[in-house]
């Protein structure tokens, strides 16, 4: 198995309470998992041992197995009786999940309309000017960072329990696509406009066009960055 260990280092085998990054150590498993299966460490297909990732990660099996359970519940792994779990996370349907958040994210926009706060809306133009600043500056890591917020902040004005837990299912999805933006050629000054056409719907209380807005926004954002998966799908 591909060593996982990125922060504790190789061949450390101590029982933590707390990682290096100083998350609590269910956490840091959880997602130290899910980066290995995101960025394919853990491969489609691949069998997990509670023992061997335990081993590996120099932890208990209790953290383990917390981990492997909210992964399952997030569409990342599967376990059935007596076969075990393996990772069932394949890359290439990232590009159906994408298509699947524009859906979830563009009723999000519709129900923010008729539900966002000035403060939340200034916090959005504020997002909105720091984007304008990384996309001048070509600055890869403020324009994820700050396009996350941006899209977090649209989600709580939605103000939806169960539509947040609907889009929260698809964190892998959202790890995949920080990972792929990260070397894609994309095109920040389009998506600025498009965040900016979002923005105007949302402050106009307009809910049909803010969910369009954020629809096509988030579909041409996956046609750019899965282009070789949705072509494999439709062939």
């Amino acid at each position: 198995m591909t060593s996982l260990l990125t922060m504790q280092g190789r061949g450390k085998r101590r029982r933590l309470a707390v990682s290096a990054e100083g998350l609590p150590v269910a956490e840091w498993v959880y997602r130290t998992l899910r980066d290995a299966i995101a960025t394919g460490k853990l491969p489609p297909r691949g069998r997990l041992s509670e023992r061997e990732l335990s081993a590996e990660l120099g932890v208990s099996t209790s953290p383990v197995k917390a981990a492997l359970a909210r992964l399952e519940a997030e569409g990342m792994v599967v376990t059935q009786p007596r076969r075990g779990t393996w990772v069932a996370f394949e890359p290439g349907k990232l590009a159906e999940m994408g298509l699947i958040r524009a859906a979830l994210e563009g009723v999000a926009a519709r129900l923010a309309a008729g539900r966002v706060t000035e403060a939340q809306l200034e916090t959005l133009r504020q997002i909105l000017a720091e984007l304008a600043q990384a996309t001048e500056a070509l600055d890869t890591a403020w324009l994820i960072e700050a396009n996350e917020r941006f899209h977090a902040t649209i989600l709580a004005a939605a103000d939806n329990l169960f539509l947040a837990n609907a889009v929260r299912a698809l964190r892998g999805y959202y790890t995949m696509t920080q990972n792929r933006m990260r070397t894609a050629q994309l095109e920040p000054h389009k998506a600025q406009e498009e965040h900016e056409a979002i923005v105007a719907a949302l402050a106009a209380c307009d809910g049909a066009a803010a969910e369009d807005a954020m629809r096509a926004h988030i579909v041409r954002s996956v046609e750019t960055l899965w282009a070789e998966e949705l072509a494999r799908a439709r062939r």
